[in-house]
């Protein structure tokens, strides 16, 4: 089967283990593709039930069936994850092997994710689509233009957005939950390294183009999430310098951040996502070399957050 229809079968596929055993045996591609309109929606079991509007977690995770729907999201978050790093293959048919090697090997890791906290869910007698999902991530790729577009939105965004999530939580989970801080704790330090490979073909892509990295991050940035820069966490400084970000990266999302308080009291603007071209051949990407590798993740060594009632 040629390889983009192979990427096309793992999208569509419903649950992890399907995508895993899809994903065991692929390797970088030998041939070239157009690449074609991706899927309005991932594949999922018949069962799950999608909401626009999820129900909110409450702020304290000290709330055990809080604790179990905060779980049910982040398993539906990996899943999607692996759909995310596929499509990223999909996007890239003129990107070197070394591309495809590390976004399969990232979709794997989020496949393995996905298993872990479905063992989880499992002794806590929950399961997958017990609660209802939502495709917002996979609607916000489906909007990117091209693959430069998808390097910023997915790992550079969404995932170095769960970088700081993940940070701010897994102190207070220490000692709620260690069953779910060990997984937790595992995920993080996994998406560090993945956050890292798309920082490094971001910039990689971005030289190719001759675009410079940082304002094209901000530029996408603006465009494709005007009002949800910063996120309501605090940025992980170790785990996004870890993942390759640099500090004037850092800072331009700390400026974000000093531009929202400012704005506290006025009306939030609602999000919106720019419809994406899809169907279309991305420019010519067969000269960009695999970029250096970035250092390893840290340690996570936040004291546990003061915030009451948690």
């Amino acid at each position: 089967m040629p390889y983009a229809e192979d990427l096309l079968a793992v999208i569509a596929a419903p649950t992890s283990a399907a995508k895993a055993a899809l994903l065991a045996d692929m390797r970088a591609p030998q041939e070239t593709w157009v690449v074609p309109v991706p899927p309005g929606r991932p594949g999922r079991p018949a069962h799950y039930h999608e909401a626009e509007e999820t129900r909110r977690r409450r702020r304290t995770l000290a709330h055990a069936p809080t604790r179990l729907r905060f779980l049910q999201s982040i398993h539906h978050i990996e899943l999607s994850a692996v759909d995310l790093a596929v499509l990223a293959c999909l996007r890239a048919p003129d990107m070197p092997a070394a591309f495809h090697t590390d976004f399969l090997g990232i979709a794997r890791d989020e496949a393995r994710h996905a298993g872990l906290l479905e063992e989880l869910l499992a002794t806590r007698g929950a399961a997958p689509g017990d609660a209802p999902i939502h495709h917002r991530l996979w609607a916000t790729a489906l909007a990117c233009d091209d693959l430069g577009d998808h390097l910023v939105a997915v790992p550079r965004f969404l995932e170095a957005r769960g970088l700081d999530v993940s940070a701010e939580l897994l102190p207070r989970l220490v000692g709620l939950d260690p069953e779910a801080h060990t997984v937790l704790s595992v995920i993080y330090h996994d998406e560090i390294g993945h956050v890292g490979i798309g920082t490094r073909w971001h910039r990689a892509w971005c030289q190719a183009q001759g675009r410079d990295p940082e304002s094209h991050f901000a530029t996408v940035l603006a465009r494709l999430f005007p009002g949800q820069v910063p996120g309501p966490t605090p940025l992980d400084h170790a785990g996004r310098l870890a993942a390759g970000f640099t500090a004037s990266e850092v800072g331009l999302l700390e400026g974000f951040r000093g531009d929202r308080v400012a704005r506290e009291e006025a009306p939030a603007a609602p999000a919106a996502l720019v419809s994406g071209h899809q169907g279309q051949r991305p420019a010519a990407d067969h000269h960009i070399q695999p970029p250096p590798t970035i250092g390893q993740p840290p340690a996570v060594s936040r004291q546990p957050s003061a915030s009451p009632g948690v």
